[in-house]
């Protein structure tokens, strides 16, 4: 499972999530699914951070040695409808 990507993971998510909506599971399928939901979430909740992590340093990269009140102004820039 851990060799999924972000939105292969949050798919397979929202089909566990609609089987154990849907009823008709045994106790021990309900378990199993929601188990494979948390497992699910964490990956995605993994991913998302290290989009995060690596989004973060690129921003740090780009604005290295600069006054940190640019990355202020190009952020509100982006901010800013066009």
């Amino acid at each position: 499972m851990d060799d999924l990507s972000f939105e292969d993971a949050f798919g397979r998510l929202e089909d566990t999530i609609s089987r154990l909506e849907s009823g008709g599971l045994t106790m021990d399928e309900m378990v199993a699914r929601f188990e494979e939901g948390m497992a699910l979430v964490k990956l995605c909740y993994r991913r998302l951070d290290g989009a995060e992590a690596r989004v973060r340093l690129l921003t740090e990269e780009a604005f290295e040695g600069e006054d940190p009140r640019s990355r202020e102004e190009a952020s509100e820039a982006v901010d800013q409808p066009g």
